[in-house]
């Protein structure tokens, strides 16, 4: 045999590096180990770096030579960090999606996972020498001296000594290095992740029952203890008990009891805090939903359910019955949300039911907290798993049950960097791991509806609200009649709004737009004060007295004289949020408001806190954005207002008549889930448009059948596939040429798949409709095929000749498959 044929070799995704894996040669010490999803330190040009390795082979590819081959350098974890249907899921992620590899595998990992070393750099004996003998180089600066010194006194210096240094270092640093009298050095930080650690308290005897007596405190102290089952923290002890550090050290130093110093598992801080509930009885619409579900469950096999039922009719119920058969068969189940807002009000729910067996994943928690619940999920303690969209990619192990709660929203697609749709890679997860996957939502997408309909997922449908609860009444309120004071509140719902107050009922008003006014207009000319950096207007916030750009960030004062035309002022128009909640205070000053936008919502716990304030009825009405559309479960709400109904339904894609739908049903969903029934305002300036219409008769049936006839005549997604290529880049005229050769390149593509008999459409390219952001110039090209497979060949091919074209170098090309939006 060949000795290159002898040993193995491993291909290592390194993180935070190139883009395509590489190949390193395994040391003896590693042979025969499962190494495959396990982190490696390896060397990569002049320093190390973490890695992932995704494969062993006994092969290296014919263009690589041995010799040229470097050693694993050292093996990070003791067995696999990813599970081998998570290492799958994540190799047909970077195909699917067209993305690196390992770029994909950072998406799985937490940041504490792939730190960097620290460069240090040591004194050498010949460098000591120089430094203290005659022929040293002189420094040029201050810097270079202060170096010097530096060395002379402590031999080795790292990234933290040597910014404290004058400037001019850096230079007198590479001769230093150049001439022999320095070398460097890495220095790994812990890949371990951090642990908090807790002082236990433990009862080993009881003193006399005459010491007991004699002491008040003393008593209390050993209550709280036995109270704890004869452990308990150190810190809860001092809080309970006054002199608890006195009697701790007394009673240790006597040896009755001892003061231990224990791991803790951080858990999730932000559980709602929601009343007790008793097991419920299952409607018969329930009861035959589970009956359809629960063999694919028992007996895990991969089958995807659409589970479609109108809002309040109990899908969350049905999930956890169906996860309880999964975790009683001894197995794990994953559950997603679109929203920390939501997974807040479920976490209660499920926590409730499974204890310390759940764990949760978002970004809104803390590091240390994200840190504990990885562990939590890779040790196994983990049986349930609830997150947003990146919990899809979590390591849990042994995978019965898959559920996509609201599968329809929007939020589940990452729109940068690695742009997956959580809810399909949850499918493709389900499949691989040959298990099935429930689709929940009153409003499915078309996709999911589509292969309902046609069979190759499993329709399951709830008609009715538990306990015979009804939908809720709608009334259209036309906008074109109202002018002036009541552009914003029409009299039909501040009438609403006056006898849901007068009932002791609450009130969400929705508005899928932020802040006070949407843009200034100068009324002499006409311009629009606009972003510098994007080509957006500046949104008005009255509550900091700014202009913001909702995209990047910019912001600016409020304009004075219009910068155009130097004449005329600067005025504000259209409404946000903030403007309906000035409104309200203005109609109904008794009134308390809670307001749900990304400006009032600035981290998760503020989240927690305005949905228990809403829930225990300390305020009368929420408004907000879309956060306040989905999930939430609010029984004292009877009365929703919609403002505009519009606002999405202008949006330039194909997508925006099913947005809006979704959005209007979904908000309207939230009133009469109570002993009260409910009604909808909608206030609209398209009354007979047929989305509003579908909307108006809660009849998501008969507007999915219009939009499809539509689609299919179209030929659009669901009956196509479609990749949206998009080209960025910081000078306009290079953008637009390097799109324009990018499209010709696409149409090459397109008649070579024609002469094979594949059907292949371009589109474009054609500035995006959003056509510059953060500075950079936008264009969008799309491909359409009519099978994924033929997309994915389509799409491949236009890259490879890409890669091949200096000129695009000086722009990004960004492939979005599956598109949500064209923005």
């Amino acid at each position: 045999m060949n000795s290159k044929d002898s040993e193995s070799f491993a291909l290592c995704a390194v993180l935070r590096g190139p883009a395509e894996c590489l190949s390193y040669r395994l040391p003896e010490s590693c042979r025969g180990l499962n190494l495959v999803g396990r982190r490696v330190v390896v060397p990569l040009g002049y320093r190390e770096a973490v890695a992932v390795v995704v494969a062993v082979e006994e092969h290296l590819p014919a263009h690589l030579g041995k010799e040229a081959l470097k050693d694993i350098r050292l093996v990070v974890d003791e067995a696999p960090l990813l599970p081998e249907d998570l290492m799958r899921l994540c190799q047909w992620m970077s195909r699917y999606y067209f993305h690196p590899l390992p770029s994909v595998l950072e998406a799985v990992l937490p940041s504490s996972h792939f730190a960097h070393p620290e460069r240090y750099y040591r004194l050498t004996q010949q460098g000591r020498h120089g430094l203290q003998g005659v022929g040293r180089p002189e420094g040029k600066s201050a810097g270079g001296l202060a170096l010097e010194r530096a060395f002379l006194e402590s031999g080795e210096l790292g990234p933290k000594d040597l910014e404290s240094l004058p400037k001019g270092w850096k230079a007198h640093l590479k001769r230093l290095e150049s001439l022999g009298w320095i070398s460097r050095h890495d220095v790994w930080p812990s890949l371990v992740p951090s642990t908090k650690t807790q002082k236990i308290v433990v009862l080993r005897s009881v003193p006399d029952e005459k010491r007991i007596a004699a002491s008040a405190h003393l008593r209390r102290f050993l209550t709280v203890l036995r109270d704890s089952g004869g452990t308990c923290p150190l810190a809860d002890l001092r809080r309970q008990v006054p002199q608890a550090s006195y009697w701790v050290r007394k009673l240790a130093a006597e040896g009755a009891i001892g003061v231990e110093e224990r791991d803790i598992l951080r858990e999730s801080p932000l559980a709602q805090d929601l009343k007790p509930r008793a097991l419920v009885t299952l409607t018969p619409e329930q009861q035959a939903a589970v009956a359809m579900m629960i063999e694919a469950v028992s007996s895990p096999t991969f089958k995807p359910f659409v589970l479609y039922g109108v809002t309040g009719s109990g899908k969350t119920e049905i999930y956890l019955r169906l996860i309880q058969e999964t975790v009683d068969q001894g197995r794990t189940a994953l559950v997603l949300v679109p929203e920390i807002a939501l997974s807040t009000q479920l976490e209660a729910q499920f926590r409730a039911r499974f204890g310390e067996a759940l764990s949760v994943w978002h970004s809104g928690l803390a590091s240390g907290v994200r840190d504990d619940q990885w562990k939590k999920i890779t040790s196994g303690q983990a049986s349930v798993v609830l997150g947003v969209r990146s919990a899809v990619l979590s390591p849990l192990k042994n995978v019965g049950l898959i559920v996509v709660d609201e599968e329809h929203d929007v939020s589940y697609k990452q729109d940068e960097r690695l742009r997956y749709h959580a809810r399909d890679v949850a499918v493709m997860r389900a499949r691989i791991a040959n298990v099935p996957v429930i689709l929940g939502s009153a409003t499915p997408s078309l996709q999911s509806f589509y292969h309902g309909r046609t069979g190759r997922y499993t329709l399951v449908t709830l008609r009715k609200r538990v306990e015979g609860r009804p939908l809720p009444h709608m009334h259209i309120v036309d906008m074109r009649r109202h002018r002036g004071p009541f552009r914003v509140l029409s009299p039909e719902l501040v009438q609403a709004l006056k006898e849901t107050f007068q009932d002791g009922g609450q009130a969400m008003l929705f508005l899928n737009r932020r802040g006070f006014a949407s843009f200034f207009l100068c009324r002499s000319c006409g311009a629009v004060l606009q972003c510098p950096h994007c080509a957006v207007s500046l949104t008005y916030h009255q509550s900091l007295e700014r202009v913001l750009c909702h995209y990047c960030g910019h912001e600016e004062a409020v304009p004075g004289l219009c910068s155009a035309c130097g004449k005329g002022s600067m005025v504000p128009f259209g409404f946000g949020t903030e403007r309906v909640e000035e409104e309200l205070h203005r109609t109904f000053p008794q009134v308390k408001t809670l307001r749900m936008d990304r400006d009032t919502m600035t981290c998760a716990s503020k989240v927690v806190q305005t949905l228990e304030a809403f829930r225990s009825q300390k305020a009368h009405v929420l408004v907000g954005t879309q956060m306040i559309t989905k999930g939430h479960d609010f029984p004292h709400v009877t009365l929703v207002g919609v403002i505009n109904a519009d606002t999405s339904l202008q949006i330039s894609d194909f997508r925006s008549g099913e947005t809006t739908a979704q959005l209007l049903m979904q908000v309207a969903g939230r009133a009469g889930r109570g002993e009260k029934p409910g009604r909808v305002v909608l206030q609209t300036y398209n009354p007979h448009h047929h989305v509003i219409q579908a909307a108006a008769t809660l009849d998501y049936d008969h507007f999915c059948e219009h939009e499809l006839t539509s689609r299919r005549t179209l030929q659009y997604p669901p009956f196509t596939r479609m990749a949206r290529v998009l080209v960025t880049g910081p000078h306009g005229h290079v953008t637009a040429q390097a799109a324009a050769e990018l499209g010709r390149m696409g149409r090459a593509v397109q008649a070579a798949l024609k002469a094979k008999g594949i059907p292949l459409a371009i589109l474009g390219p054609a500035p995006a409709p959003i056509q510059k952001l953060k500075r950079r110039y936008r264009y969008n090209l799309y491909v359409k095929a009519w099978t994924a497979e033929d997309l994915q060949t389509a799409v491949e091919s236009l890259l490879e000749q890409a890669a091949q074209q200096a000129f695009l170098a000086s722009v990004q090309v960004t492939v979005d498959r599956d598109p949500v939006s064209s923005l």
